[in-house]
């Protein structure tokens, strides 16, 4: 035991000296500043250099990423170029795209056709109509500025819709009529079945029949009972006349002739009863009018004006 306390003792004598030895040695050499620049500037460039790989490595899997991001967006873009696209907004080149037909009935007539699912559009004067040559995915899906009348086949699993001037019209399977005029006010009318109106204010109305709902830039303004003939008449080429205002009465037919037609504010609240057969020239029908309200009927350029 006292031998090896003994080695221990001379180990850590030894080791002393030699710790003296060097810092003697260190203690008189002259410091090589030559070197520690040299040795520092490698240090900074080796770390620049290490910088430089790990940024590499990071734009590379950013690039990667930003790659696989634009691939999706692409496809995304691809695929919905393809889907339905906003109907009211679309070019011609879209729609050619997405399979959509364009029918614009000229003024002064109507014309009757049938979607691919065989619902039944009658459209009427100056109304553009934007459908599909099949229809595809959760629904059937149309746009109609303008007026028609739609008997809609019945396909529970598959809605259609009516897309227009600020709002949208929902049905399963029913016969209904909407106008769209170019004041910004709208109507649907109900025949039979049932309809909800989709509005842009994320607001929505369900119609019964002979329901009518009236709007204002998309917006449901009034609901009310009506006798549905007076508004779907027009689809058998006749326009039935039950106290409607002149001024109301002048407006729809401008609308379906294409033309401006004014009168004096004395006729504007005049009531009007009858019927008149659109299949009619303007003039024709004019003068049908003139026989209840006595009137002059003056025309300048492309309009007209009714004076007492």
């Amino acid at each position: 035991m006292n031998e090896q306390k003994l080695n221990n003792r001379n180990r850590d004598f030894e080791d002393d000296r030699a710790l003296d030895r060097m810092l003697d040695a260190c203690r008189f050499q002259p410091i090589d500043n030559t070197r520690i620049k040299n040795l520092v500037h490698e240090k900074i460039r080796n770390e620049k250099m290490a910088r430089k790989r790990r940024m590499h490595r990071i734009f590379a899997v950013s690039f990667s990423a930003a790659a696989c991001l634009a691939l999706v967006v692409a496809f995304g873009l691809s695929y919905f170029a393809s889907s339905t696209p906003d109907l009211s907004s679309a070019t011609p080149r879209q729609l050619a795209g997405a399979g959509y037909k364009e029918l614009i009935v000229p003024a002064g007539t109507r014309q009757e056709f049938r979607l691919p699912d065989g619902s039944r559009i009658i459209a009427n004067s100056r109304t553009r109509v934007l459908y599909p040559e099949h229809f595809e995915g959760k629904e059937r899906r149309i746009y109609a500025n303008g007026e028609i009348f739609l008997e809609v086949a019945k396909d529970p699993h598959h809605p259609f819709v009516v897309e227009s001037e600020g709002f949208d019209v929902r049905v399963l399977g029913t016969v209904f009529n909407i106008s769209n005029t170019s004041d910004s006010t709208a109507s649907v009318v109900l025949v039979e079945g049932s309809v909800q109106i989709d509005m842009e204010n994320d607001r929505s109305i369900r119609l019964k029949p002979r329901d009518m709902a009236e709007l204002l830039n998309g917006d449901v303004t009034s609901l009310s009972q009506v006798d549905t003939d007076n508004y779907t008449s027009w689809t058998k080429g006749l326009l039935y006349l039950k106290g409607m205002p002149l001024s109301v009465l002048i407006r729809n037919l401008g609308e379906y002739y294409g033309i401006e037609i004014n009168c004096s504010k004395t006729l504007a609240d005049t009531k009007v009863y009858g019927k008149l057969d659109l299949r009619d020239n303007l003039d024709t029908v004019l003068e049908s009018i003139q026989e209840i309200v006595p009137m002059h009927i003056t025309r300048s350029g492309n309009s007209i004006m009714l004076k007492p």
